[in-house]
């Protein structure tokens, strides 16, 4: 929600008010969750395969309706000011998002870092994801080079508008006592601050929690710390979750946009 092009694209969906932000969330939550299933998920005939393809069409057909209309009607989109919608750049700024983002910046603030091959085996996922959904692959094909993107799109893409924040705070609104973890408005905030730092959610406008709400999400991260780094001292555990599952055709689950 900092980047104040991509947003703009956004509030014209419709899918970020604060009736709807719950569905469109648990929509991209189950995309992550069948794309990242197993290696048959993500292979032609797999749910996270199809998923993503499905993704693909919604793009095109959001892109091809905000053009349409903004001939139509000129106030309603500028092109010239935003950019055709859900271009390259903003694809790739995605994949990142769902990528590098994670490795370099949300896991350590969680206590996490990411092995080597761990880092090589997550880009070559979420490469894999932005060829099917046509977006440039070369960006991500090495770590350095997946940074220095990362790095990059921060730099130039992340200026909040009051678009922003009104979407930014949608998606708390949205999600607070809500199941199945029903958490409080103060604890969503204490976590986006947490993951994106104070400057970016004071640019988003989002308020500040309690010093009780943030030692709540520094536990959290203790506990994400404590499963991670137990697994990875255990070597049969490792092996176990690393493991690549056989290629076998899973059912096609259906997600309605």
């Amino acid at each position: 929600m900092g980047a104040a092009r991509v947003t703009e694209v956004l509030a014209r969906t419709g899918g970020f008010s604060t009736k709807v932000a719950k569905h469109r969330m648990y929509e991209t939550t189950q995309h992550i969750l069948q794309v990242t299933s197993s290696l048959s998920s993500i292979k032609p005939g797999g749910a996270g395969f199809a998923s993503t393809i499905r993704v693909r069409l919604l793009h095109a057909a959001v892109r091809r309706r905000i053009l349409k209309l903004a001939k139509e009607n000129p106030s309603y989109y500028s092109v010239e000011d935003y950019g055709v919608p859900i271009n390259d750049l903003d694809s790739i700024g995605t994949i990142s998002t769902f990528s590098a983002t994670l490795i370099w910046l949300g896991f350590p603030r969680q206590g996490i870092w990411m092995r080597e091959q761990e880092i090589l085996d997550y880009l070559a996922l979420w490469r894999l994801v932005a060829h099917y959904i046509g977006t440039p692959t070369d960006y991500f094909s090495t770590p350095s080079l997946a940074k220095a993107v990362m790095e990059s799109l921060l730099i130039s893409e992340i200026n909040p508008s009051p678009t922003s924040k009104i979407l930014a705070n949608n998606i708390i609104l949205s999600l607070q006592g809500q199941a199945p973890a029903y958490a409080s408005r103060d604890f969503l905030t204490a976590s986006a601050r947490w993951l994106n730092g104070d400057d970016l959610a004071d640019a988003l406008g989002l308020s500040q929690p309690s010093l009780y709400y943030k030692a709540l999400v520094a536990g959290q991260c203790i506990f994400f710390m404590c499963i991670c780094y137990t697994y990875r001292s255990v070597p049969s555990w490792d092996r176990k979750k690393i493991k690549v599952l056989p290629t076998t055709p899973l059912p096609t689950l259906v997600i309605l946009y």
